[in-house]
């Protein structure tokens, strides 16, 4: 009888011992299985106003549970973003039209395949009381960037040209940084107008300035900011991008739901993004008004196809003959070489009900 007992007890915790094992094996192939993301942000260090497509999904699982392990980098400047996963050193980026553009001309197989913000970010401005009244006034002044790399300089020029001044003769541009770095700039008159996007001109708001911006009747219908990446990753990783996209969505409309929610996941994924020098009320605040800047152009409700991450031939088209009339690229192809719809109803299969309750109820 005892023999027989351990010998059903040595049974049944070999069992054990092979059902553990077989767990092991499955877990440990089910954390293989994830797929590896190398995803750059187009500005120095993460932003609030990113945190749609940045901290949100990371830190609630939305890409993981997507079956993706995504190592998210920030990266100075657009352009110089898209010249990385040109490279194949980078799957993704949140980059502006005109990087695509310009690598799609020199011959680069890429593909935008997410509109994540539907509304132009980029404007030329100055400060409230400057005598500078028109594009045309700038002529002979300088003009503050945050990099010469930044998409904000890319279209700054663009819009120049496109009013018959000559962005490499007649104006003078400088590199200023963000935030105070910019703020000093105006401050001391090294700059006599900014070149940035909507979430820039928040945070210096929140510094006391006041702006009038200026941009072109073709500026104002430019596409901006896009999920870019590969063809051959896409080609051959279409469900994770897919994922990946899916994830962006769902953080736009958490964000969107429950603004200082978002803010706090920010902070929390990157804390040095956290002001510690001022009291956090108006930390929270001042950090809602630059995520503002950004979330309304997330929408889509009321939109031509209201669907996230969709594009319009249209829009593309009036992007590219943009840039094609300012001299940025010199062809104007098949606006369907890079870019896709495809993706698009697969991107937005997921609960959004569930979502809008999740950042309603978030703590």
């Amino acid at each position: 009888m005892f023999h027989r007992a351990r010998k059903l007890l040595s049974g049944r915790a070999l069992q054990g011992a092979g059902l553990a094992l077989l767990l092991a094996v499955v877990g440990s192939a089910s954390a293989q299985a994830q797929t590896k993301i190398r995803y750059l942000l187009t500005s120095p260090s993460p932003n609030v106003a990113e945190a749609a497509h940045s901290s949100v999904p990371a830190a609630l699982g939305y890409w993981k549970s997507g079956g993706l392990d995504v190592d998210v980098k920030p990266f100075n400047g657009s352009t110089g973003a898209t010249q990385v996963v040109v490279a194949g050193s980078a799957e993704f980026t949140m980059g502006s039209p005109e990087g695509l553009l310009v690598a799609v001309q020199e011959g680069a197989k890429i593909r935008a395949v997410y509109n994540h913000v539907r509304e132009p970010i980029y404007t030329i401005a100055v400060v409230k009381d400057s005598a500078i009244k028109q594009l045309a006034d700038l002529k002979g002044k300088t003009i503050g960037v945050t990099t010469l790399a930044s998409g904000a300089t890319a279209v700054a020029k663009a819009m120049l040209k496109a009013i018959g001044l000559d962005p490499e003769k007649d104006v003078r541009w400088l590199p200023v940084g963000l935030g105070p770095q910019a703020a000093n700039a105006l401050k001391s008159n090294q700059v006599d107008a900014i070149a940035m996007w909507d979430w820039a001109y928040a945070s210096l708001e929140n510094l006391g300035f006041q702006f009038r911006h200026f941009e072109t009747p073709q500026t104002s219908r430019l596409l901006s900011l896009m999920l870019i990446t590969h063809d051959a990753f896409l080609s051959a990783n279409r469900k994770a991008t897919v994922a990946f996209a899916q994830g962006i969505a769902k953080g736009a409309l958490f964000a969107l739901t429950n603004p200082e929610a978002a803010v706090r996941i920010h902070w929390a994924q990157y804390p040095s993004s956290k002001p510690t020098n001022i009291p956090e009320d108006q930390a929270l605040r001042e950090a809602v008004h630059v995520l503002q800047a950004r979330l309304a152009k997330y929408r889509v409700e009321h939109r031509k196809d209201p669907r996230f991450g969709a594009f319009l031939p249209e829009e593309w088209k009036a992007t590219q003959g943009f840039f094609f009339d300012v001299g940025m690229i010199k062809s104007k192809p098949d606006v369907s070489v890079y870019f896709t719809n495809d993706l698009i109803d697969d991107i937005n299969k997921f609960d959004k009900a569930a979502v809008i309750k999740q950042a309603e109820s978030y703590k």
